[in-house]
């Protein structure tokens, strides 16, 4: 009896030390079971209760933390059908959904991202590029019905949005009609995992919905035929981003014959905000006739590219979120023939597409809108030969050229026959006009035209700089 007792103590003090000796104390933790940063220790003291700041911070840190998290939260299921989760809750019949908050009714955002929107539209039409904006729907939207009970939603900066759309005449797609006709007869998200994306289902009947609207303005698109994937049952077994168990069967979609190359030289060159840097590059050389496609997309799109890229003799996707603000790089990198934007209901927020940004955004105008200019000397430049970057090094040619004046309102090169809009930008009380292309559309290239337009638009500036 007494060795049981002091078998009982070794235990009992085993449980209290391991989670004090494995204390954790690295510097900014991010936890894959909150999906947020854990708290540092020099947090406690920004708190507003010096005694609360200490306690979180144990709670954050204390050894074993996911393991005693993940029990609880399986033993919370399990005996009480309740879901503690700080991203997730359930909803009726067992599904689950981002934790349900109040969804303020935002004008100013629905009436400044629509205007930008579409004057993307206006800028790649007027440039013979096809545009199509399309809008993915919430989990929520598609399956209210078996949203927590008692929670009034309110999809008012939706309804908004799209009369907007309307209104503005955006060339768009509202996949939330379809996802909505479609769940009647198949799940389209799956009814616990990723309560923030479509299910593959879901995302081969929404894209192919995309593919037939950009056939509308390209018949080399052709559609999405289904039979060329093959159907495999597969298991996620935790929710994303959670150690919360679930086990739930859902529905993959492998292309049978794959004739696209994923392109890996790009990833390092091509600049996208330090937040959001998905960047997804595909070349189909069975395809070599079928039309270029630039994509601004988020999460719903990735590893979804194998829908799209045998439409299509290249299929270059970027993150939409703040980079689709600068669209004319990326025009200029890629030369697209067709564009698609697409961004989802939940992220039209100051953050992912700042409003400040959007509405302060200017373009240049089609330098083709330009006629019976008067030819003038506005704008002072060094004419001293450009470096084309070294083809062995780097992929990407990135032009920054100083300049003088006081006049200027937009810039452009032309280079062997192809206009890029210029971005002017200053630095320390300097002038720059600045451009990326890629290497291989220099190669055979010793020179490019510089045009400049005047503030008044009457008059233009033409200065020819060669390359070494």
């Amino acid at each position: 009896m007494k060795k049981i007792n002091i078998l009982k103590m070794i235990i009992f003090i085993f449980i209290i030390l391991v989670p004090i000796v494995t204390f954790n104390l690295k510097k900014d933790v991010v936890s894959e079971i909150d999906n947020r940063k854990l708290m540092n220790i020099e947090d406690i003291f920004t708190s507003d209760d010096l005694t609360d700041g200490i306690q979180s911070f144990i709670d954050d840190r204390i050894g074993l933390r996911n393991s005693m998290v993940s029990i609880y939260n399986r033993s919370m299921d399990v005996l009480f059908d309740e879901m503690v989760h700080p991203s997730y809750q359930y909803g009726e019949d067992g599904y689950v959904f981002f934790k349900v908050s109040e969804n303020n009714f935002d004008q100013e955002f629905q009436e400044i991202y629509s205007s930008f929107i579409k004057d993307f539209q206006d800028y790649c039409e007027s440039r013979g590029i096809g545009f199509l904006y399309t809008f993915e729907p919430s989990k929520a939207t598609v399956y209210e019905e078996y949203l927590p009970k008692g929670y009034n939603y309110n999809n008012e900066n939706l309804s908004y949005f799209i009369s907007l759309l309307e209104e503005k005449s955006v060339n768009y797609l509202d996949n939330s009609e379809i996802l909505i006709n479609a769940k009647k007869d198949i799940q389209v998200f799956d009814q616990k995992y990723d309560a923030g994306h479509w299910n593959e289902t879901g995302a081969s009947i929404g894209i192919s919905a995309m593919l037939d609207r950009l056939n509308e303005l390209d018949n080399r698109v052709g559609s999405l035929d289904i039979n060329n994937f093959e159907k495999v049952s597969f298991i996620n077994e935790t929710l994303p981003t959670s150690y919360f168990y679930i086990n739930e069967e859902t529905t993959h979609y492998n292309l049978i014959n794959n004739n696209s190359i994923e392109i890996n030289d790009l990833e390092s060159e091509v600049y996208r905000d330090s937040n959001f840097r998905y960047f997804t590059n595909y070349k189909n050389e069975n395809n070599e006739d079928g039309p270029r496609l630039l994509i601004f997309a988020g999460s719903y799109f990735n590893g979804k590219e194998k829908f799209l890229t045998e439409n299509f003799s290249e299929v270059i996707k970027i993150h939409n979120y703040r980079n689709v603000i600068d669209y004319e790089y990326y025009i200029n990198l890629f030369n697209p023939d067709l564009i698609l934007f697409e961004s989802t209901e939940y992220t039209h927020s100051d953050y992912y597409f700042p409003r400040d940004m959007m509405s302060s955004k200017i373009s240049n105008k089609n330098i083709d809108s330009y006629i019976d200019l008067l030819e003038d000397s506005f704008v002072e430049i060094e004419n001293t030969p450009l470096e084309k970057s070294d083809t062995n090094i780097t992929n990407i040619t990135n032009f920054s050229i100083p300049i003088e004046s006081k006049d200027l309102l937009y810039a452009y090169a032309n280079i062997d026959n192809r206009i890029l809009d210029c971005k002017i930008s200053k630095s320390e009380n300097q002038d720059y006009i600045e451009f990326s292309i890629m290497n291989s559309d220099l190669e055979n290239v010793d020179s490019i035209d510089l045009y400049f337009i005047s503030k008044d638009e009457e008059r233009y500036q033409k200065t020819e700089i060669y390359l070494d």
